[in-house]
Order: structure tokens, then C-alpha cells, then sequence
């Protein structure tokens, strides 16, 4: 039994076509299912644990990366199957999975190729793709054993599960694997300063494996999460191996 989870912003009016095309096709290929339109009223936790219990055993999310966050955050804990129907801007996580837009992306739910992989856990919340830092003098500590100071001041760091846009091909082979059970810093080096925006010279990205870090600044940095939460430093974050079970396309990136 599937569960389609409809974000509150494809209420909008220009979204609707588009919702038309989804659910015939979705009749069309056998694998209709319950719809529930999310709403700031509306609970998500209690939504999705009643139709668990109801018997559901496919969440289907409808929207962006920030609904996928919100969702892979509560059936993280359940032996529950995730597929996305991405619409819109903001889909990094759809694309890595190969998964296409709107009523494209349920060619890809029937044919129902389902991966475990792996979850990065920040505190006591999950991430699929990856989380950003913000702030100077930071400080990750490696698997209590070692320390890690970007030595370029304002350097951009990534916390990744899935490759991120920026990294390009650098670290093509070795990385960015969602299913090898360790999650990486990335590291880019940012120019400051006229000189080095003329010259566009900066360092080489870095990338480091890890399985648990704890970070940490001399004054309180930002944690951004891929659905746009803010956590603040000291947290602590490391991998759940497997921990999630989705259905992807023949196009994924890894």
C-alpha cells in the first residue's frame, strides 16, 4: 500500500496540472494509493505512524528536498519504504537518486528498485544529502582521535553523504558513496581578498572520510540541514549504516 504525501505549497494553483498528470499516471500504471495534503495544522508524525499502522508500506514524497528531510526524519525509526515524486526547485536528493520530475518519476516508483543506504545523523535528527557550516574557527574532532582547523578563513565546509554540486569530479572514484558506511568533510577553500578573485587562485578542496565527528567553534557557528533547520555548534554527528530503505532510478550517481 502506498501513502502519497502532498506538500502544503502544491496547493497552489499552478501546481495542479501538474498533480493531475501524477495521479493518472500513477492509476495508469497500478500503483495509486491514499493522498494526504500536508498543512501546518497537520501533524506528520501522527499522520505517518497511524497509516503504519494502518498497513502502509510505501511513504511516497511529493515535493523537495526539504519535504524528503522532514519525512526521512520520522520513518528513519520504521521498517517503511521511501519514494519521491520531485517538483520543483530544490532537488539534489531526486536528482543523485536518479529520479525525474513530476509524473516522469512514477515510471521509476512501479519499477520499485529499492537500495539501502545510509542516513548521516546530526544530533538527534537524520540528513540524506549532506549539511552546511557557517562560521570561521571551527573545529571537528575525528573519531576522538584527531583534529581538524581549516586553515583558510572562511573556507566552506560540507558535512556529505551524497556528492555535493560543488565538489565537481574532484574525489570521483573514491567518495560520496551513500551505501560505503562513512559519511566525508568537504572542504573548499574560498578566495578572499582582490588579488585571489583576480587570479582566482585557492587551495585544492579536501575531502576526509569519517564515521563520527564532533564540531565545535570558538564562537557559536551555524549548522544548516537540507531542510533548512539551524542547528548551533557543539553538535555531534556521525553515520547509520543502511539505515534507510528508498526506491531509486537506472540514472542514480552511485
Amino acid at each position: 500500500m502506498y501513502l502519497y504525501l502532498y506538500d502544503s505549497w502544491l496547493n497552489q494553483k499552478r501546481y495542479h496540472q501538474t498533480l493531475a498528470r501524477i495521479e493518472t499516471r500513477l492509476t495508469d500504471l497500478g500503483i495509486g494509493g491514499k493522498i494526504a495534503r500536508l498543512s501546518p495544522l497537520r501533524n506528520l508524525q501522527e499522520l505517518i505512524t497511524d497509516e503504519i499502522q494502518n498497513g502502509i508500506k510505501t511513504v511516497v514524497v511529493v515535493g523537495n528536498d526539504c519535504t524528503v528531510n522532514e519525512v526521512v526524519n520520522i520513518v528513519a525509526k520504521e521498517d517503511i519504504v521511501v519514494g519521491i515524486i520531485p517538483i520543483g526547485d530544490n532537488n539534489h536528493i531526486a536528482k543523485h537518486l536518479g529520479i525525474p520530475e513530476a509524473e516522469n518519476a512514477c515510471s521509476v516508483l512501479a519499477a520499485r528498485i529499492i537500495e539501502k543506504i545510509d542516513l548521516g545523523k546530526v544530533n538527534n535528527g537524520y540528513f540524506l544529502s549532506g549539511i552546511k557550516i557557517a562560521g570561521d574557527n571551527v573545529t571537528l574532532e575525528c573519531e576522538n582521535q584527531y583534529r581538524i582547523r581549516p586553515s583558510t578563513q572562511g573556507a566552506e565546509i560540507t558535512i556529505c553523504n551524497f556528492r555535493p554540486a560543488l565538489a565537481g569530479s574532484f574525489g570521483q572514484n573514491n567518495y560520496f558513496d551513500p551505501q560505503d558506511g562513512s559519511l566525508e568533510i568537504f572542504i573548499r577553500p574560498l578566495a578572499s581578498g582582490f588579488i585571489n578573485w583576480w587570479r582566482k587562485k585557492t587551495s585544492s578542496p579536501s575531502i576526509i572520510p569519517f564515521k563520527k565527528i564532533a564540531i565545535d567553534s570558538k564562537q557559536t557557528a551555524s549548522v544548516i540541514t537540507e531542510g533548512q533547520k539551524v542547528l548551533k555548534t557543539p553538535i555531534k554527528i556521525e553515520i547509520a549504516s543502511k539505515k534507510l530503505e528508498i526506491i531509486v532510478g537506472k540514472q542514480r550517481i552511485f
